[in-house]
């Protein structure tokens, strides 16, 4: 207590008129807006130490950790934050203070990009939520990060150069705006607009509606600008001049700004943008509500920045330039949903994911849980690892440059839509040494009391065993009729059912009467009298044990018919389809409770969109996942994934874990047992791509067994998978011989006490033993290439550019003559000397006759030139040319 009642009064080092205890103390009883460990660069050899910030009202504190007494304190006020750079690999950034410069990491980019959200809303006094929604996005704010430029850059603030030879400074990751780092706090609020409310008092207003005018930004225009107006060189290296419009891209000399129009037509990706002008209204969970415009189908970019070694957050940036900033999501800020209902209100629009097929499944996901299927056309920008969704769509294994977003934009307009069959994955797990409780009774009580009505002597036995069995069977045939409404989708089916019930039921209600009357009843020997014989009707003669027999054995028989009806007609696996040979009514029983329990117990797993595997691909695929959870960096990379997935199934050669796999799983397909060879796995494909590329069907044509394989049949594949060196060969080779069958839907039984891996589109998990169920769930729509299509399109549009070329003007009149240059005059000239000459010749040779008629024809000719070219004198090589060229 000595020691904090001295530091609260002691001077602070910073000066007289604070005590840094109680400045802190003071500060520490507002609520932190964020705080945690963060990584920061000392000064000395720029080491990185981790340290304890806090962040409470306009002030960042740091310390040692979290019970540190003594916490350094960065003001600010006038502070502007940005990220380190492009790629920003390590998860950085800076905090830039008038006095000192502060660079952090974080241990992730969405706690890097919270830290920065926070730090920003500070200085708006804005509240700061993690969960909400990048509020950046409609508050105007530059995003900065640090860069350099390879030619001279100027401030936009200062109008100065940046310093260095490289031109260091910071730069809007949206709107490039430049500024030095002492800039940045004074920078206005006017990056790329995203709401009406952002464009203010710019906006146009006519009879036809509200337009959006032309944004523009000044200066730093790359080289090769030309005006759109003079079409004449802009911009400077010498200074800030000239101007550039953030939506289409039109590039202007101060002096021709005037004469572009006012509203701006958005440029070449105007399909695709959703202008701010149709943000305007928020809706009453506080997120913005989008006003379809006419005749358009935005696009809604969801994009993962972990994808391909960090590609995902140069993309971001880049289609934040090209596109509304409000259509750009994160999917690791926040996930698919925020954006998806930003975009709900239009009729039809398109998704652009930016990612793996992990990313892919994540969306689509998301889209059965807000039923826009039939709203939305899907697209896949490949960043993952695999990528195998985005190859059968047309869109390839790999795309990592950004510079080439415009175009694969306009490729997006050109693609046709193809449905892609999704599947449920349906698992039951079976316990291996507890039977079910209610399954355990039923089994139970019909063995015991069925055994006991047909061996028992003793009357009484036999009378009570029956009451308590009719009530077991009762309950029973309940559970029956609640499983089969669900299990059948056939009338006929569960007329049947429903009849054998209702005799049971008959049958049931007759044993109970006759136990009932035999229970009060005094046992009488065959042919002899009652001893109150006068008494007859107060005393009723004992039934004989054959008459209770009958009654037992009809109860039996009815019994077993509504074990055979639920057998016949409910799908079950092989585990639950009890032997031919067993006549046991109470093992029938238990079996037959045992399907039923399946279709009411089994539960959705998962969506398969690509693949589904078992066995060998499957742990392949756990224990990379696992690796890559334990150490992320091993795994940051897309060469490193591949590596890992080779040293992985080069193990298993030697290993062979799952070598006679099939004697712990059991197929079937649609219904049917299938007899599998030895092998170490099994793949059921939607798709004809696995593993990154691979055909494991072998082929993409249809022969005299299979058909073709396609994502819209509503069909899948099944192949077996007989060791790793099978998969690497089907990277070479098209192999056939694995084939098992196409099928409209799978079942496999794990059998045994031990879980084996599966894996849905490379997502691994250990199930259990039970069973696994593929069904066809749902279709979505998917944006394809056509590459066809694509070159039909091209070869249509060079042909009408040069359908469109002006044509050379005819020498037919004085206007037409205008057009020639003095080259073209002398060679005309030259050519009616030649013909003059050779029109002599022939002259001479023919007959007088004909040369009359030249004659007439020469004379006819002046005369039409005379009238066609009064400001000019006719020469004779002129006339003698026209003459040619008529003839």
């Amino acid at each position: 207590m000595k020691v904090r009642d001295e530091l609260m009064t002691r001077p602070c080092f910073k000066g007289p008129q604070c005590t840094l205890w109680k400045c802190d103390s003071s500060s520490f009883s507002v609520k932190s807006v964020k705080e945690g460990l963060l990584l920061k660069q000392t000064s000395s050899f720029q080491r990185w130490k981790r340290r304890y910030f806090k962040l409470r009202g306009r002030t960042l504190y740091y310390a040692k950790d979290s019970k540190s007494l003594i916490f350094d304190e960065v003001d600010l006020s006038d502070a502007s934050v940005a990220e380190t750079s492009t790629k920003n690999i390590n998860n950085s950034f800076t905090v830039i203070t008038p006095f000192r410069k502060l660079m952090l990491c974080a241990e992730s980019r969405k706690e890097m990009e919270d830290w920065i959200s926070a730090l920003k809303s500070v200085q708006k006094w804005e509240t700061y939520e993690a969960s909400q929604f990048n509020m950046e996005h409609f508050s105007g704010m530059h995003n900065w990060y640090a860069c350099s430029h390879a030619r001279p850059t100027f401030c936009n603030v200062c109008r100065e150069a940046l310093p260095g030879v490289t031109s260091h400074g910071l730069s809007c990751e949206v709107c490039k705006f430049k500024a030095h780092k002492r800039c940045a706090i004074r920078s206005t609020n006017n990056c790329k607009w995203t709401t009406l409310a952002s464009i203010g008092n710019d906006i146009i207003e006519d009879e036809d509606g509200v337009s959006m005018p032309h944004q523009w930004l000044e200066g730093n225009l790359p080289v090769s600008a030309k005006c759109v107006v003079c079409d004449r060189n802009c911009g400077s290296v010498r200074r800030l001049q000239d101007w550039r419009c953030l939506w289409c891209k039109a590039i202007v000399h101060n002096s021709c700004k005037e004469q572009l129009g006012k509203v701006c037509p958005l440029g070449q990706c105007k399909v695709s943008i959703i202008p701010p002008t149709a943000l305007n209204s928020i809706d009453s969970d506080g997120f913005w509500k989008a006003t379809s415009p006419s005749c358009s189908s935005p696009l809604l970019v969801l994009a993962n920045s972990k994808s391909g070694d960090n590609q995902g957050v140069k993309f971001l940036r880049r289609f934040k330039q090209l596109l509304n900033p409000a259509q750009v999501f994160d999917l690791m800020n926040g996930g698919p949903q925020l954006g998806l209902r930003l975009f709900q209100k239009f009729e039809t629009f398109r998704t652009l994911v930016c990612g793996g097929d992990g990313s892919v499944g994540w969306v689509l996901s998301e889209l059965d849980k807000l039923s826009l299927h039939k709203q939305c056309q899907l697209g896949v920008l490949p960043l993952g690892t695999g990528n195998d969704l985005a190859r059968v769509l047309g869109w390839g294994g790999l795309c990592d440059d950004d510079a080439q977003l415009l175009q694969i934009l306009e490729k997006l307009e050109r693609a046709t839509t193809k449905m892609l069959d999704r599947w449920s994955v349906m698992t039951f797990e079976v316990p291996t040494k507890q039977t079910p409780a209610i399954i355990t009774q039923y089994a139970d009580s019909v063995a015991t009391h069925l055994t006991k009505i047909l061996d028992s002597d003793k009357h009484s036995d036999i009378i009570s065993s029956a009451k308590f069995l009719c009530g077991t069977v009762n309950d029973f045939v309940a559970e029956v009729g609640k499983a089969y409404e669900r299990a059948t989708e056939n009338k006929e089916e569960a007329d049947a059912m429903a009849k054998k019930c209702a005799m049971l039921n008959e049958k049931l209600d007759s044993l109970v009467k006759a136990l009932s009357e035999d229970a009060n009843a005094q046992l009488v020997p065959s042919g002899s009298i009652s001893p109150d014989e006068s008494n007859s009707d107060q005393s009723r003669p004992f039934r004989s044990r054959e008459q209770l027999m009958l009654r037992a054995n009809s109860l039996k028989k009815a019994l077993r018919q509504i074990i055979d009806q639920a057998e016949k007609d409910t799908p079950r696996c092989r585990e639950c389809r009890p032997p031919h040979q067993s006549k046991d009514a109470a093992v029938r029983t238990s079996r037959s409770l045992h399907t039923l329990m399946f279709h009411r117990q089994c539960t959705e797993k998962c969506v398969m969109n690509n693949y589904f595997g078992i066995g060998l691909d499957a742990k392949i695929s756990l224990e990379f996942n696992n690796k890559r959870d334990v150490h992320p960096k091993k795994c940051s990379s897309r060469t490193k994934n591949m590596m890992w997935y080779g040293v992985l199934g080069t193990k298993e050669l030697v290993q062979k874990t799952y070598k006679n796999l099939e004697q712990r799983v059991q197929l079937e397909c649609d219904g049917v047992p299938m007899s599998l060879p030895s092998l170490q796995g099994l793949a059921v494909l939607n798709i004809p791509s696995y593993a990154g590329g691979i055909n494991f069907w072998g082929g993409t044509k249809e022969n005299n067994n299979f058909g073709a394989p396609s994502f819209d049949d509503k069909k899948l594949e099944v192949v077996a998978v007989f060791g790793s060196m099978q998969m690497a060969m089907s990277r070479v080779i098209n192999l056939q011989h694995h084939r098992i069958t196409q099928c409209r839907q799978v079942k496999i039984t794990i059998l045994g006490d031990e879980g084996v891996p599966v894996q849905v589109d490379g997502e691994a998990w250990i199930q259990p033993p039970g069973i696994v169920q593929i069904v066809h769930k749902n279709r979505a729509q998917m944006l394809t290439r056509d590459r066809a299509f694509e070159s039909t399109l091209k070869s249509w549009e060079d042909k009408r550019k040069g359908d469109s070329r002006p044509a050379r003007p005819r020498l037919n009149s004085q206007q037409s003559m205008e057009y020639l240059s003095e080259e073209e005059c002398a060679q005309v000239q030259q050519l009616g000397l030649v013909a003059d000459t050779l029109i002599n010749r022939c002259v001479a040779k023919t007959h007088k006759l004909v040369e009359q008629e030249l004659a007439h024809s020469v004379n006819a000719s002046a005369a039409v030139l005379s009238e066609a070219f009064p400001s000019k004198p006719s020469s004779p090589e002129v006339t003698t040319t026209l003459l040619l060229l008529d003839c």
